[in-house]
Order: C-alpha cells, then structure tokens, then sequence
C-alpha cells in the first residue's frame, strides 16, 4: 500500500515538475522570439545603407548583456558574417542546428538546438535588402537554471517523502493519510496552501513544498513581466499594449465610448544618438517615459513600442478640447531642456492621433492611422500634434483657436451687449429689454453668440462671460436710470452659471454694491434647468426669486417640455420661441400658442412672444391677449447709443 501510494504520488509530482518545466521553458523561448523582435525593429529603422550594420555593434552588445540566455548574436548577408558580438562564435550554424523542429518541446529545443534567427528588412532606395539575424543560445545559462529546480525535486520529492513515508508505518493512519491527500491536492492543483502539520516530517514536506512552488510561480510571473514590460524605460512594451487595447476595444465596443490613440515620436531624436552616443540617449529616454508617465491622467495607458516611439491611450475625456489639453501637457512636459550627464539637450515631440472607432476598429488599424498622422505632424513642422483625419483636424484647431480668441476678447474688451425692446401688444409702449452679448472682433467685426456661447457652455468659460454679462447689464440699468430712461432689462444666465458654487456669493455682492433696483431686473433661464428636478436648482431660482427679482423661461416649448417644473419651480414668465411663432397662421401653430397664452393667464404668469416681424403677428397676439411681444417688428437688438436714441424718439 504505502509502495502504490508512493508510486502514484511520484507520478504525480514528477508530471507536475514536468509541466512546470515545460512552461517556463515555453516562456524564455518567448521572451527569445520578442527580443528578436525588437531587435530586428531596431536595426531596420537604423539601417539606411549597408554601410551602418556595422555601426549597430553597440546595439547587438548591449541586447547580449541584457538577455542571460543569448551568447553571442550573428549578422549575415547571405552565408558572410556581417557581426559577431562574441569572437569565439565564428561558424555559422546549420538550418537543422537552428530553432526550426516543431516536433520537439520547448525544453528539447533550448538545450538541444543552437539558436533562433530572424530577419532584418531594410530599404536602400527603392529596393528591399535582408540580413540574418542569428541568436546562439547560451546552454550553460539554460542548463544552470534548471538545475536548481531538478535538485530540489529530487531532494524533497523524492529521497525525503521516501524516508519519512518507510519510517511513519507505525502512525495512526489519520494522522499520515490526511496530510498527504493534503499535499497531492496541492502539487496537483495548487490551489490552496495547506495549514501547518503537526508532524515535523510531513511539516517540512509541506514547507519545502510551499517553497518550491511559491518560488517557481514568482520565476514564472517575473518571466511574464519580463516579457511584457520595456527592459530600458520600464514602460510597458508592445505585448502589454496588444493585450491592453484588445481588453480595451472590447469594453468600448460594449459600452459605445470612443478613446484617443496617440502615436508620439521624439523629434530629431537619432541626432542625439549620433552626436552624444547611445548611452546619453537611453538615458534620455529613461527621463522622457517616467515624465510621460507621471503627467498622464490616472488609468490611462502608456508604452514605448520602439527607439524613441511611445503609444498613450487616452480615455478620460469628455471633448476634444479637453483631449487637446491633455496632449498639449504631454508635449509641454518633455519640451524643457533636458541636462543628461552634463550635457543640454533640447527636445520636442509630434503626435499622431486616432480616434476609436471612427478611425479604426483594431490594433493594427489604429496603429497605422496615428503613425500616419504622426508624420503628417512632423511635414507641417514638427513639435505638434495633428488628427488622423484632415476634417476633424481642422475643427479641433479652429474650436482650440475660438476658446483662444474668446478668452482674449473678455480680456481686450471685446464683448459688448446690445437691448432689444420688448412691447406691450395691447398699447405698444417700450415695457423692457433683453440685453444680449455680442462679440466685436477688431479683425472679423460682429460675432454672433451663435458662434462663441455653444463653446463657451461646453468649456465652462460661460461662467466668467456669464458674470461679465450680469456686471454690465445691472450698470448699464442704473446710468440709465440716471439719465431718466427708468426701464427693465432682462438678463440670460446660463444652467452652468446658475449652479456654480459660487454664483449666490458673487449675485449678492454685485446686488448691494451696484444698489439696483431689483424690480427693474429680471433673469432669464432656459429649461435645460429642469433635467434633473434636484433641490440645489429649485434653491438657486428660490434664492434668486427671494430677492424680488422676476425669472422668465425661455424657449419654452422647445427644451424639455414638462408642466410639472410649471407649478414647482417659481417662473413669473413664459417666452414663447419664434419657432412657434412662425407657424401662427396654421390651425396647430394656433392652437399651440393660445394654449400657452391660456396656461400661463391660469398659472398669473406674462407671456412673451418672441420673434414677432410683422403687423400680421402682432394682431394674432392681441387677440388671444398674449401679454408682451419682443422682434424685429419693434426692433433689431441695438447698441447702447442707438437704444437711447431710439427709445427717445419711438412714438407708439
């Protein structure tokens, strides 16, 4: 019995050894194939002409020393030795001597086969050249590190469970059994660790055991991470980026996000390495990864997949001002002076962008597409960055170049508001104004709020311009008043200024310092308010209401078109959208606008028409007893001056 147990357990353990050997064997002949890889990479963006193989010499040295299992690395044109990192290895090696046998393991292949080779594909002009590349394997490294791993297997799984299994017969049988069900669970499965045995024997077995493996799992997932992190940046390398995209495309395809794909390429780079020697350029690069890396948001994803090539996806962003931001710290990071070893270099990047999944669906695509807009960077004058398509690159840049220019304007000035009358239907008299901001371009002339406003909403600059606008509207009121023209002005406040943190702070002060007189003010909200019925937008419009200052809503009927806000949210007025005016002659577009009128008499609010331009319009409103009617009927929106002056000589 204890003989069968023995067996099978030696069995067992041995097939677990063998597994395990297998595997690793597995993963340093991977590690071997992606060194090739790259290497090869390397040497043919290098190679220019024949001529400079031989001034890769410090290249193949230096993937030599890095990579334990390689002794020596061959060049070949043809069957001519081209380099040879080691002088000793100077015969080149059959085609059976090299890593071509499928039909053996990984094992036999390392011990039993003298290298691998691969290919280095270069032009010169327009005609391709190929080189050999060769790798002579080092089997005394090989060898050396499975040794160790047979030694122990002997030791503990084999002369020490024989020892203690021949001189434990006489130990209860629960005591034995037990534990070594135990220990073969855990050589088989290794799944989890058994607890400590109360026999010594068997405690050293099961620590021994524990060991072993703890420490072969450890070779294995430094092996995994050697084979897919850079060995010169510590960045990840283009194995870490594959596996990362094929997670990530899947859960965007899932979740229909878009993310950016940056292909960033050092500019000028091989003119370092050529004036300052390689070591000055690792170095270099060492610094340029760890800046890329630290400036980066938090979850996005960097990798230096060649010389001075590096890919950075980004998905932490909302727009695409907000990407050209995050692009724009990238560059600016690496663009100070560098001082390596004494020496000032001075660097700058170009970036090429692609979008998923409008402009590729997969690896290789996305790749190629951001590659390409790399060096479409690069012709138009490097230290850039450039979309892959030409559309989409000309809309960021002229979106990046408004929220330039509309930042300046409120610096120089530009802005101004203009007052178009509102009009009692029934009388005809002037009974307000809405004051709206327009943009004077010294070089463009106007600009319509159409143009700057969306921009200025999705990047959060209509706070400031939304302040401005209040500021000048309220003073503009009370020199007004001095002069005798004693009239209302409504004033739009966008949904983001309303709910800036700081908006009741900054309205309470500007109300006591200017001392308006708050029935003479009136602000005008949009129902996108409404979109979420939370407390702090019912609080803002309390508080602004609280004041004794009027609120208007406006285009109503055209956001989101609930009654319920109606009776909850404190609205003195509705303004009816010129949409709806437009349409007053047909039987749905009035009964559409005498329903509105209906409604907010029912609810005590005044109703406003909006883009009222014809005698027609006006008689229509007077009928259904609309309240106030606003447009070009009256009056276009004008400047202040010609408000005044035509103010003081409108006749009724």
């Amino acid at each position: 019995m204890v003989f069968i147990l023995l067996s099978i357990a030696a069995l067992i353990l041995t097939k677990q050894y063998l597994e395990q050997r297998e595997e690793t064997s597995f993963i340093i002949s991977k590690t071997l194939q992606d060194d090739m890889a790259e290497l090869t990479y390397i040497l043919s963006k290098n190679i220019t002409k024949d001529a400079t193989i031989r001034s890769s010499h410090a290249i193949l040295d230096r993937a030599t020393l890095t990579n334990d299992y390689i002794a020596a690395i061959f060049v070949l044109d043809d069957n001519d030795i081209l380099i040879t990192t080691d002088p000793h290895y100077n015969t080149i090696p059959s085609m059976e001597e090299i890593y071509h046998d499928e039909t053996l393991s990984f094992y036999d292949r390392l011990l039993f086969k003298k290298g691998i080779e691969g290919y280095i594909r270069f032009y010169q002009g327009e005609t391709l050249h190929q080189l050999k590349l060769i790798f002579i394997f080092d089997h005394d490294e090989i060898e050396k590190h499975f040794q160790k791993s047979r030694s122990n297997f002997v030791i503990y799984f084999g002369l020490l469970p024989i020892l203690i299994l021949f001189s434990s017969l006489i130990i209860i049988r629960y005591v034995i059994s037990l534990p070594l069900e135990k220990l073969r669970q855990f050589a088989y499965y290794q799944t989890s660790i058994p607890k400590a045995f109360k026999l010594k024997e068997l405690e050293a077995i099961r620590s021994s055991m524990v060991q072993t493996f703890s420490r072969l799992d450890e070779e294995q997932k430094e092996l995994y991470k050697m084979a897919r992190t850079d060995r010169l940046s510590g960045l990840a390398n283009r194995n870490a980026l594959n596996e990362y995209l094929e997670r990530l495309i899947a859960d965007s395809l899932h979740a229909n996000q878009e993310f950016a794909f940056l292909f960033l390429d050092i500019d000028h780079f091989k003119a370092i390495n050529d004036e300052l020697g390689n070591p000055i350029g690792d170095e270099l690069l060492k610094k340029v990864s760890a800046k890329i890396k630290a400036v980066l948001p938090s979850n996005d994803f960097v990798a230096r997949v060649g010389g001075d090539e590096f890919v950075i996806v980004l998905h932490q962003y909302e727009t695409l001002t907000e990407l050209t931001t995050i692009v724009d710290r990238i560059q600016q990071s690496i663009q100070d002076q560098w001082i390596i070893e004494n020496n000032p270099i001075n660097i700058s990047s170009s970036v090429g962008i692609a979008l998923y999944p409008k402009d590729g669906v997969e690896v290789t695509s996305l790749i190629q597409h951001s590659n390409i807009a790399m060096y479409e960077a690069k012709k138009k004058g490097r230290a850039q960055y450039y979309f892959f398509t030409d559309d989409l690159n000309t809309k960021v840049q002229d979106t990046i170049a408004l929220d330039k220019a509309m930042r300046q304007a409120l610096e120089d000035d530009e802005y101004e508001l203009y007052y178009q009358p509102k009009t009692d239907v029934q009388t005809g008299a002037i009974e307000g104004v809405e004051a709206l901001i327009r943009w004077i371009s010294p070089t463009h002339g106007v600009i319509s709020p159409a143009i700057f406003i969306p921009l200025a909403e999705e990047n959060g600059f209509i706070v400031k311009l939304g302040d401005w606008v209040l500021q000048e509207a309220i003073y503009q009121q009370i020199k007004w008043k001095e002069k005798g023209l004693d009239i209302q002005i409504s004033i739009n406040v966008a949904t983001k200024q309303l709910l800036d943190s700081n908006f009741e702070y900054k309205f309470t002060n500007l109300l006591q310092e200017s001392r308006v007189d708050v029935s003479k003010i009136k602000i005008e909200i949009t129902e996108y308010l409404f979109l979420e019925h939370n407390n702090k937008n019912l609080h803002v419009l309390h508080f602004i209401h609280d004041k004794g200052i009027e609120i208007s809503l406006d285009d109503f009927g055209t956001g989101y078109s609930s009654l319920s806000y109606l009776k909850k949210f404190p609205i003195d007025t509705l303004k009816i959208d010129k949409i709806f005016m437009d349409d007053y002659n047909t039987p749905e577009g009035a009964i559409f606008l005498e329903t509105i009128v209906k409604m907010g008499q029912t609810l005590n609010m005044k109703v406003i028409a909006e883009g009222v331009e014809s005698k027609e319009q006006v008689e229509y409103l007077k009928s259904i007893d609309c309240n106030t009617y606003q447009g070009f009927y009256c009056s276009k929106p004008l400047p202040v001056k010609d408000f005044e002056l035509f103010y003081t000589t409108y006749d009724i």
